[in-house]
């Protein structure tokens, strides 16, 4: 049975570690492990698991305090997190499962093994249901985006919707495949996170195909917007042969069937301040209009209503 999840275990036991990635690898996880609390929260940054089975139990930093960091921080909140621990305790599950954030809890001596990778499993699917996330990124969906826009609105607190779209992106898969235009979304995705790793507060979703959303409060909004334009800006290149990287881009078939050549692909971010006299379906159409200008001009660029004026 294939299977693409990736498992993140940390566990200052290097003995169950090493069982349970033996196991999970058996079942056709991909199984990466980790015993330091602080090495572990890196890994879940930089490797974005499907799933975190977490210890309760270990030195420096307990398994309730890495728990609150990861669901604290946009980048691995919507991580699941099991927690392993050898207490068979009400109050100390309702303290992972309540306080800390956790998803479910294991107790190690009870871990029936041939029932693990069912139990993993049946979480995954439940919190992709829940959330509703993108299949290829992970990142929520459009459940999950409305979800987000409708409580924010409810607030009545003033934010900023960032509408980002790839540009030239049907070209490239034209000429390279949709399999190397996936390696483009997963990589803009991972630029993405890294670009409100460290604002609070901050929703990022994919609406699917080449569009993305960030949702932040107002001061925030472009200096995100800037590092996204920057970090495709860096990272495009590489996503071209050496023959494209000379020219500067490719030949491919524009919409209306004529030939033309293509720059490198960009983003254009369209960032639309939103407070609760805006109306969620003239959303999408003021972005269009923006993304629409920010092209013209070029792409890798971001701008506000105030373009279209």
């Amino acid at each position: 049975m294939e299977t693409n999840e990736k498992i993140l275990i940390i566990d200052d036991e290097v003995g169950n570690l090493f069982m349970l990635k033996v196991r999970l690898e058996h079942e056709n996880f991909t199984v990466l492990t980790e015993d330091e609390p602080e090495e572990g929260l890196k890994l879940a940054h930089s490797e974005h698991p499907d799933i975190i089975l977490l210890d309760v139990n270990m030195p420096g930093m307990n398994g309730f305090e890495v728990c609150r960091k990861l669901k604290g921080d946009f980048a691995t909140a919507q991580i699941p997190v099991i927690m392993l621990t050898c207490m068979d305790d009400t109050d100390y599950k309702i303290e992972g499962l309540e306080g800390a954030g956790a998803d479910d809890y294991l107790i190690k001596d009870e871990i029936d093994h041939r029932e693990i990778a069912a139990r993993i499993r049946s979480i995954l699917r439940r919190t992709r249901e829940s959330i509703s996330v993108n299949p290829l990124t992970h990142l929520p969906g459009n459940r999950a985006i409305e979800a987000e826009v409708n409580r924010r609105l409810e607030s009545a607190e003033p934010f900023t919707i960032g509408y980002v779209d790839i540009d030239n992106f049907k070209a490239y898969n034209d000429v390279y495949g949709f399999q190397n235009g996936d390696k483009i979304i997963l990589a803009i995705a991972k630029i993405l996170r890294e670009s409100v790793t460290d604002r609070l507060g901050v929703f990022v979703g994919h609406i699917g195909g080449d569009d993305f959303v960030f949702i932040s409060q107002p001061e925030v909004a472009e200096p995100i917007a800037d590092r996204i334009v920057r970090g495709v800006a860096e990272i495009a290149p590489q996503y071209y042969t050496e023959e494209h990287r000379q020219a500067g881009g490719i030949h491919s078939v524009d919409r209306d069937g004529d030939t033309k050549f293509f720059p490198f692909f960009s983003v254009s971010v369209a960032i639309l301040p939103v407070d609760a006299g805006n109306s969620p379906s003239e959303f999408g159409e003021i972005a269009g209009r923006i993304k629409k200008k920010l092209k013209e001009n070029g792409g890798n660029r971001y701008g506000g209503p105030e373009i279209i004026d």
